[in-house]
């Protein structure tokens, strides 16, 4: 605005004046070389034309002295000298006057052109400086609507910038309150950073704890599956009581086979000596009984090692049936029952052998009916094979179902051995036995001779069976009171282990509910924590963002700040402006001044031209004296009206107008400081 305002008034005077090129140009030149503290140039064209003035007005006043003593000394001149010095001093006069006439008319021609030319000049000058002023006019007001809107905007701009300094102002506040209340949750947070810690450390020392006694825990587990494994061995165990009185049993009814036999051969010895008549049928029986029981020998062989066979495939399938024990559980169940039902068919049997040795008993009173007797022993010998075969079937069955009893197989096959050294012993027994009826047969050939040794060697081999079996009875014995032993001990073993598991058991249960509230808590503080982290999250991004509201404000204050700083400088050069202007005036108003001395020395020289041809036609006529008189008088009248309309007369409405703006400006900087 400063600068369209300086070019503003730089180009109006070029504008308003195009018939005064060098009038115009000279004002442009002092309103925009003017300074306050510069000398113009206007001061020194007005010095030159005091000068000038000064010079011109000495000649003017010499001249006029003689023209106010010249009707003085008249009447003298008149008196003293008379006509002589009258006809001299006017034809000197009328010479010196027809030369100041020619030079006063030339003069004031030119005064006359001059004066016309100075008076357009300055109407021009005076209706462009009217228009100038007016424009100013227009310019000042519009400049001052413009500053008065400005300081409008600065107005509510201040006034907004106000509200929100003091809004952040309470911002600050908020955030000060925040930052204390933020730093209070932070030693809040450092407190209970502090118990959690003590209560991490007590939860670590619990946690070594619940680690030994997860240890313990392992242990109990191990000792727990060594618990299974010895209820395993016990279970392994039962079974195998179970197969050895399977054996115990077998060997019961092989010795009770055995003992029947021996009593049978007793029988058929004391049979042979009484009937050594009938010793040959006999003997051809008895060959076709060991015919049979070599037969029946042969097909226990088989037997034995089928099932030698099958006891092998048992011991590979018993890696594959070990997660059938369930099934072989039901199996025993069905394998008592079937032993039962085999115990009491082996009490029928025995019943039944009962009463074959009762018909024995008879069969050997009827001594007549002998062959009737051997056919019967026949007979019940096919009755015993077939008892046998049955019990052979009973025997499979049950072999069937300790089939699934692999694991006591397992460890059965050593008593099975035993049973099978034991069968072999037989075996070599029923061998003895043939060789002992083959010295029978020598015997029977040698007369009765070898009769009484093969007794004597049946009664000392019954004897050392005797012998055996107690001693098998006594170490059955033996080993049931060590089974019982081992199995008490083992229930005592059972009973403190359950016990030890109840009472670990009940310990890890409360370790557990430890563990979960020491879990609990500690995802409590870990939720207290991240809650903490997070207020703390949201107290550090909302300072930021306070501090970013602080800064902007802050920039915000600094741009206000400048815009205050760019108006006051604008101000300054408005002031400036002003004074330059004011000083534009007073050279335009010296100016002025100027001209219109120079019109009054134009108007004095005419004056002077006049009052010399009035001098001249004073003698001629008065009337015309007159009529000069009251056209000097209008003359004097124009030129004092002329300075009057130069005059600084319009300078207190110039100075008012200043006066108004001044008063203005200084208003708005007192409440701009006010502000």
């Amino acid at each position: 605005m400063s600068a369209k305002s300086k070019s503003g008034l730089s180009e109006t005077p070029s504008k308003a004046s195009p018939a005064t090129p060098r009038v115009a140009s000279k004002l442009s030149k002092g309103l925009t070389k003017s300074e306050p503290d510069s000398p113009s140039p206007l001061h020194s064209t007005r010095h030159s034309i005091d000068r000038r003035s000064s010079l011109n007005s000495k000649p003017s006043i010499d001249r006029k002295s003689p023209k106010a003593a010249a009707p003085a000394e008249k009447p003298q001149t008149r008196v003293s000298k008379g006509s002589e010095l009258q006809a001299q001093l006017n034809s000197k006069a009328a010479e010196e006057a027809n030369e100041k006439l020619r030079e006063a008319v030339v003069a004031q021609k030119r005064a006359e052109e001059s004066s016309e030319i100075e008076k357009f000049r300055a109407l021009e000058l005076e209706q462009a400086g009217i228009e100038a002023a007016r424009k100013k006019d227009a310019e000042w007001e519009k400049e001052i609507e413009s500053m008065k809107n400005q300081h409008t905007l600065d107005v509510a701009a201040l006034l907004s910038t106000t509200e929100e300094l003091q809004k952040v102002k309470q911002e600050l506040s908020a955030i000060c309150d925040a930052k204390n209340q933020a730093l209070v949750h932070a030693d809040d947070a450092t407190k209970i950073a502090e118990t959690h810690a003590e209560k991490v450390e007590i939860l670590s020392a619990e946690l070594a704890e619940i680690e030994s006694l997860k240890q313990q825990l392992e242990n109990a587990k191990i000792y727990k599956e060594k618990l299974m494994e010895k209820e395993a061995v016990v279970e392994q165990l039962n079974l195998e009581l179970e197969a050895a009185r399977m054996a115990e049993s077998y060997a019961h009814n092989v010795l009770g086979e055995c003992k029947r036999r021996v009593e049978e051969l007793e029988m058929q010895i004391e049979e042979a000596k009484k009937l050594e008549q009938s010793a040959s049928e006999s003997l051809e029986s008895v060959m076709k009984q060991l015919e049979n029981n070599n037969d029946s020998l042969h097909d226990a062989e088989s037997e034995i090692a089928a099932l030698k066979e099958k006891v092998g495939l048992l011991e590979m399938t018993v890696s594959r049936q070990r997660g059938d024990l369930e099934e072989s559980e039901t199996h025993i169940i069905k394998a008592k029952e079937e032993t039962a039902e085999a115990e009491k068919l082996v009490e029928s049997l025995k019943s039944e052998l009962e009463t074959m040795k009762e018909e024995k008993i008879q069969a050997l009173d009827n001594e007549k009916l002998a062959a009737s007797s051997v056919q019967t022993l026949l007979e019940k010998k096919n009755k015993l094979i077939t008892d046998l075969e049955n019990s052979r079937d009973e025997e499979e069955k049950s072999k069937k179902a300790m089939e699934s009893l692999a694991s006591a197989l397992h460890e059965v096959s050593a008593e099975a051995r035993e049973a099978k050294e034991k069968l072999l012993s037989i075996e070599a027994e029923h061998g003895h036995y043939e060789t002992q009826l083959e010295d029978l047969r020598l015997v029977l050939k040698a007369k009765n001779e070898k009769y009484e040794t093969m007794l004597d060697d049946a009664k000392n081999e019954i004897d050392l069976l005797k012998n055996t079996i107690e001693r098998s009875k006594n170490e059955y014995q033996n080993l049931k009171t060590e089974w019982e032993q081992k199995e008490l001990h083992l229930v005592d073993c059972v009973k403190k282990s359950e016990e030890e598991n109840s009472s670990l058991e009940k310990e890890i249960n409360r370790l557990v509910n430890l563990l979960k509230r020491s879990e609990e808590e500690a995802s409590a503080s870990k939720e207290e924590e991240a809650q903490l982290k997070e207020s703390l999250k949201e107290a550090e991004s909302e300072l930021v963002y306070l501090q970013e509201a602080l800064k902007e404000a802050k920039t915000e204050s600094m741009k206000l700040k400048d815009s205050l700083l760019d108006k006051e400088t604008e101000m300054q050069s408005v002031v400036q402006e002003n004074e330059e202007l004011r000083a534009g005036e007073v050279a335009s108003l010296k100016k002025i001044e100027e001209l219109s001395k120079l019109l009054e020395e134009a108007t004095i020289k005419s004056k002077m031209g006049k009052m010399r041809e009035w001098k001249l036609n004073h003698d001629e006529t008065k009337g015309k004296e007159d009529d000069s008189v009251e056209v000097e008088f209008k003359m004097w009248e124009s030129c004092k009206i002329e300075t009057k309309e130069f005059s600084p007369g319009r300078e207190p409405e110039q100075e008012s107008f200043d006066e108004e703006v001044e008063s203005k400006v200084e208003s708005i900087e007192a409440e701009r400081l006010d502000q």
